[in-house]
C-alpha cells in the first residue's frame, strides 16, 4: 500500500518560517516542576507577537507547519494563562486560513472535478496541484479550536474582536466563532464526510475513485486512512462537536462527529499490539491499518497519533482511559529512551532510517502519567525550544496539567 506521508519536512518549514523572528527574545522554561511561570508566558506571547501568518497553505504551512503550529500553540497557552491577547493573536492566525480557503467560483479545481472549499497543499502549476485530501481536516480543527475557545468563555461573546473585522467573519467573537463553525461545516459537509468516512463503519478510507489514485500516488485510493491522516480528521470533527455542544444548537451533528471519532479511536486501539517490557505494558503500532503488522509507526508521524489520543482523552467524550493511555508513556520510557536523552526511530523499538535522536509532538502530553518524563523532554529538546511555538507550548501545557493534577 502507497500512502501520502506529510510530516518529514515539519522542522525545514518550520525553520523557514521562523527565521524572520530569530531576533526576538527567545521562549523558554524556566524549571520543570511548579506552575507556569509569568516570564514563560510573556517570552512565548513576545515572540508570537512577530510571527506573521503564511499567506497559504503551500507545503501544509496551515496544517502542521507555522500557521498551523502557531493556531495550536497560541490556543494552548491562552488555555494555560486566560490572556485574551493571545486568544486575539490566535484569531488572525484562524482568519487567515479561512480566508485563503480554495474560492468556489474561482479557486483551483481539485481531483473530484469541483473548487471544493478546501487548502490546496501545492502551487497551481505543481505536477499535483489537483491533489487535496485528510489534511484538511487538520485545518478545521485549527480554526475550530479558536471558535471553541470563544464559546467556552460567554463573557467575550458580545464584546468587539479588537482586529477591525479584516475579512468580515464577524464584528464580535461570537459572530466570530459562529462564522467559523458555519464555514467549516460546508468542507466537513461537501468534502471530508463526503470522500472519507465510511457510511456503515463510521471508519476513515483514502476515496475509491481513480481521480484520486492519479492525483495523489498509484495504489493510494481505496485504502485505510494512515493513523496520523485520521488525527488530522479527527482534530477537525471533534472540534466542532464540542463547539455544536456549547451553542446548543444541533445535536444530531454533536453525535455525529462524536462517532466517527470513537470509531477511529477504537479501530485504533484494537489494532495496537500492547506487549510488556521491564514489566510494563507497552504498546507497538504501524503507520496504517494492515494485517499482519508490517510497517511499524515512526515516531515523527507517532506524535501525531499521540496528540490525536490525548485530545480525545482529556475532552473525556470517547471512553478512553488513563489505563487505556499509560502503556504510551511506558513506550515512550521503556522503548524509546535512550542514553542522552535521545529517542529510537521507530515505535516498536528499532532505529528506522536515522540514529537516536529527538522526540517532541503529542509525546510530551504523556508527561500526565510519567510526570517524571517532563525533565527528559526538557531536556532533550533545550536547543529547540527557543523558537519552536508548538514545541514551547506542549511543554508549558505539561506542566500546567500536572499542576492540575496536585
Amino acid at each position: 500500500m502507497k500512502t501520502r506521508r506529510w510530516l518529514p519536512r515539519l522542522g525545514i518549514l518550520t525553520l523557514a518560517f521562523f527565521q524572520s523572528v530569530e531576533a526576538v527574545e527567545p521562549m523558554l522554561v524556566e524549571n520543570s516542576a511548579g506552575p507556569v511561570t509569568t516570564r514563560e508566558i510573556q517570552a512565548f506571547k513576545n515572540f508570537m507577537a512577530e510571527v506573521v501568518p503564511p499567506s497559504n497553505n503551500f507545503h501544509n504551512a496551515f496544517v502542521y507547519g507555522a500557521g498551523g503550529e502557531a493556531a495550536e500553540a497560541l490556543g494552548r497557552v491562552y488555555e494555560i494563562s486566560g490572556d485574551v491577547a493571545l486568544l486575539d493573536r490566535m484569531l488572525v492566525f484562524a482568519d487567515r486560513m479561512l480566508a485563503a480557503r480554495n474560492d468556489p467560483q474561482t479557486g483551483r479545481l481539485i481531483w473530484t472535478g469541483a473548487r471544493e472549499l478546501v487548502w490546496p497543499n501545492k502551487a497551481a502549476d505543481a505536477k499535483d496541484a489537483a491533489y487535496s485530501g485528510t489534511e484538511n481536516g487538520d485545518i478545521v480543527g485549527h480554526i475550530a479550536y479558536a471558535a471553541r475557545l470563544i464559546l467556552e468563555n460567554k463573557k467575550l461573546w458580545a464584546e468587539k474582536v479588537p482586529d477591525g473585522n479584516l475579512h468580515g467573519f464577524g464584528t464580535t467573537y461570537r459572530e466570530r466563532a459562529v462564522t467559523y463553525v458555519h464555514e467549516l461545516e460546508r468542507t466537513l459537509d461537501g468534502f471530508l464526510l463526503k470522500w472519507y468516512v465510511r457510511p456503515g463503519t463510521l471508519r476513515c478510507y483514502t476515496p475509491d475513485s481513480p481521480r484520486y489514485d492519479a492525483a495523489s500516488r498509484p495504489g493510494s485510493a481505496n485504502q485505510p486512512v494512515p493513523w496520523n491522516q485520521q488525527t488530522m480528521l479527527n482534530n477537525g470533527f471533534q472540534r466542532l462537536a464540542e463547539c455544536h455542544r456549547l451553542l446548543g444548537d444541533d445535536d444530531a451533528r454533536v453525535q455525529r462527529y462524536d462517532a466517527i471519532v470513537k470509531a477511529s479511536v477504537d479501530w485504533f486501539f484494537a489494532a495496537a499490539e500492547r506487549y510488556e517490557v521491564q514489566g510494563k505494558p507497552c504498546y507497538k503500532w504501524t503507520y496504517a491499518f494492515e494485517q499482519p503488522p508490517k510497517h511499524y509507526e515512526d515516531t515523527g508521524h507517532g506524535g501525531y497519533d499521540i496528540g490525536g489520543l490525548m485530545r480525545a482523552f482529556v475532552s473525556g467524550r470517547y471512553g478512553l482511559t488513563a489505563d487505556q493511555m499509560r502503556p504510551f508513556a511506558n513506550t515512550v520510557s521503556c522503548v524509546l529512551l535512550q542514553p542522552g536523552n535521545k529517542f529510537l526511530g521507530r515505535v516498536d523499538g528499532t532505529a528506522g532510517k536515522h540514529p537516536p535522536g529527538g522526540l517532541g509532538g503529542g509525546w510530551i502530553d504523556l508527561c500526565e502519567f510519567q510526570p517524571e518524563l517532563l525533565p527528559v523532554f526538557i531536556a532533550a529538546n533545550q536547543g529547540r525550544i527557543k523558537s519552536s511555538p508548538g514545541l514551547l507550548a506542549n511543554l508549558l501545557w505539561a506542566k500546567h496539567r500536572l499542576g492540575l493534577a496536585k
